[in-house]
């Protein structure tokens, strides 16, 4: 486990400077435009990247990083150059840069850099295109968190408008909204993720009886008369698929309030539900609040007030536990 003491920005940064070999390519561009992202020195104008001149083999992606004094940072790569250990041409055309040098000059060397100030970002673009957590949350790119978004059936960002508990959110649970057709497993895991300091517990088949439709119902000579079919006796039916039961065990005190009717966490649970659910079920909930938390019901209070939800008399007497029942 990492101790209290963490490093300041400026402090990596002088790092970053001082001993540029010891990151990566592609972290390193990711730390300059996120140290320089209000001020605009890390735009691709700014950041300078040429492979360095030498045909010894390398250790490290990055041979070093320093500020330029017209503002803005050069990186010299060990990889990737059209001169150099990697590169892909002759080596007589490194060698020719190596005699320039000696002489004193660099102008072949800047001509074709101006080939590596093109290609080195196009590498970067290519390695974060897919890495859609990275263009969203560094970048910005509202292309990509649409993109994102698709995976939970948002993409259009007036499907997301006045979403509540809010869409962000939902983007934690793509993997389980993309799953066909939906589970009593994706609905728990997601709703235990949700609500931390909750066992959750789902019955998906809970008996019900419900009545049938007057013009549904059984009529000598006119409807329902094939039985085994569609007759049926009286005006009430035995139902098994219509309703789904949630039940929220071992709540502590603030989160057995956070959940009950009017409350936010009661919207966040009906949202998570409803959202998750693709069959226009009932959803009966059950809160059931650990025994040792529950006191008795205060008159006028904010809490422990609600007649049928959070009020008992002597509960700590009780031999049944203090569970609450209502219609999501």
């Amino acid at each position: 486990m990492a101790g209290p003491t963490r490093t300041t920005a400026a402090s990596v940064k002088e790092d970053l400077l001082a001993r540029g070999e010891r990151y990566s390519y592609f972290q390193a561009i990711r730390l300059l435009r996120l140290f320089e992202k209000n001020t605009g020195a890390a735009r691709a104008e700014n950041l300078r990247i040429r492979p360095k001149l030498s045909l010894t083999f390398p250790d490290n992606d990055v041979d070093a990083i320093e500020a330029r004094p017209q503002g803005g940072y050069r990186i010299t790569a060990n990889f990737f150059g059209l001169y150099g250990v990697s590169s892909p041409l002759p080596t007589y055309y490194t060698e020719d840069l190596f005699e320039e040098e000696r002489e004193g000059g660099h102008a072949q060397r800047e001509f074709i850099d101006i080939v590596h100030y093109a290609l080195y970002p196009l590498l970067f673009d290519a390695w974060s295109k897919y890495r859609l957590e990275q263009r969203v949350v560094e970048d910005g790119d509202a292309a990509a968190l649409g993109h994102m978004f698709a995976f939970v059936g948002l993409d259009d960002e007036e499907l997301r408008v006045g979403l509540l508990p809010g869409s962000a959110g939902l983007l934690r649970y793509a993997g389980l909204l993309n799953q066909r057709p939906r589970s009593v497993l994706g609905l728990r895991t997601m709703l235990a993720d949700a609500f931390p300091g909750a066992r959750v517990e789902i019955d998906s088949c809970v008996p019900r009886t419900v009545g049938i439709p007057a013009d549904q119902q059984w009529s000598l000579g006119r409807q329902g008369t094939q039985l085994g079919e569609e007759a049926y006796l009286g005006s009430l039916i035995d139902d098994y698929g219509s309703t789904l039961r949630i039940r929220l065990a071992d709540l502590p005190q603030p989160l057995f309030h956070q959940l009950l009717p009017g409350a936010a966490g009661h919207q966040r649970l009906r949202f998570l539900t409803r959202f998750y659910l693709i069959d226009p079920l009932d959803v009966e909930v059950e809160l059931d609040l650990l025994h040792e938390e529950a006191r008795p019901m205060r008159a006028n209070g904010a809490q422990w007030s609600r007649l049928g939800l959070d009020t008992w008399l002597a509960p700590e007497q009780a031999a049944e536990p203090t569970v609450v029942k209502f219609m999501l």
